[in-house]
Formats: structure tokens, C-alpha cells, sequence
């Protein structure tokens, strides 16, 4: 996906400027390793809901998690995903939307999307490490993707929200509460840059 992301910004012609990255779910693993690889494009990375840093839990569950998503209670253990990314169900067409691109997507495309965050993980340390810019790490209330106090360990400059109802996907259930935070940010950002540092 960086090559991916690599070659857009080349055929934008925006290789020549400093550019915010926002990543969703596994998007801020890819914007993370993108700013990892290409510290001077970066200005700042804003990560929702995205597993950068797992938390324990998430470790020791992988592979009881893996083999359930690889057995015959494929699609049970997909649905107990949705509903468990979704602990909000009052907006229908959000939940539909998800449960239909969810369920869209092979048993083998889910295990190998699974295995690939999960190796992501082993490396993710080193990688935050290499993030010398701004970040905002945007979390909703249906569970806790990163070890917060791991990456903050690792990136001082963190700044961490936090919405208010919402599952996994903040952008579509809340997208007030994640505006106003991106908007926070940015005049933090511009208004008192010391505080990032």
C-alpha cells in the first residue's frame, strides 16, 4: 500500500510538498509507514480508529481470532466483528453499509488482511519511531485498537481524542466530533507548534 500511496502522490505531482496523511483502521498503519519511509513529505498524520500499537489483548487473542475468522464460523465471527466495530446501532444505513462491505470480501482476503496487521504490529515500534511529525490519533468508543501509553512512549508530539458514541468507523457516525478535533489540531498546531515539538 505505500508504493500504492508512493505513486499517487508522484502522479498528483505532490512529491514537492509537505503533505497530512489521514489514515482509517488499517489506513493509519499504511500512513504510518509511509511517514516511517518518507519523513520529508510529511507534515503531520492524523490516525483514526487505527491499530498502530496493539494493545495485549489484541496479541494474545490473534491466534484464537485467526482460526475462528479461518474456520467454518467464518461468517458468524464476521458478524460478531461488525457488531462488535458497531456498538451504536441507531444509524441503519452505517451498520448495512459495513455488515454488505464486510461481507463482500473473501474469507481468505479476512485472514490475510488479519495475518498482515498482525505482522504489522511486531514491526510497529521501530516504525512509530521513525515519526518525528505532528499526530493525531483519533479513537472511538467501541474499543481500543493502540496501547496509547506505548505510543505516546514512542511519539511524545501524540495527541490523542477521544469521540463520544461511536464504533469504528467515527468518520461516518460522528463526523462532527472528528471535524472539531482535526480542527483543534490543526490550530494547536499553527497557534503554539512548541507543543509539538
Amino acid at each position: 500500500y505505500v508504493q500504492d500511496l508512493q505513486e499517487l502522490i508522484e502522479q498528483l505531482e505532490l512529491k514537492h510538498k509537505k503533505l497530512i496523511l489521514v489514515g482509517h483502521s488499517m489506513g493509519g498503519m499504511v500512513a504510518v509507514e509511509f511517514a516511517a519511509s518518507f519523513p520529508k513529505l510529511i507534515n503531520s498524520l492524523i490516525l483514526i480508529s487505527s491499530g498502530i500499537i496493539f494493545p495485549n489483548e489484541a496479541r494474545d487473542d490473534e491466534g484464537n481470532f485467526l482460526k475462528k475468522l479461518s474456520g467454518s464460523d467464518f461468517s458468524a465471527t464476521l458478524e460478531d466483528l461488525v457488531n462488535q466495530l458497531l456498538p451504536y446501532k441507531d444509524n441503519r444505513a452505517c451498520c448495512e453499509m459495513v455488515k454488505k462491505t464486510f461481507f463482500a470480501a473473501s474469507q481468505e482476503q479476512w485472514v490475510v488482511h488479519f495475518k498482515s496487521m498482525m505482522a504489522w504490529d511486531k514491526k510497529a515500534p521501530e516504525r512509530v519511531s521513525h515519526c518525528k511529525c505532528p499526530i493525531l490519533y483519533i479513537e472511538d468508543n467501541g474499543g481500543c485498537y493502540s496501547d496509547i501509553d506505548r505510543f505516546k512512549a514512542i511519539c511524545p508530539q501524540l495527541i490523542v481524542g477521544k469521540t463520544v458514541c461511536s464504533g469504528h468507523f467515527p468518520t461516518i457516525e460522528v463526523p462532527d466530533q472528528v471535524n472539531a478535533m482535526i480542527t483543534g489540531f490543526f490550530n494547536l498546531k499553527i497557534l503554539n507548534k512548541s507543543m509539538l515539538r
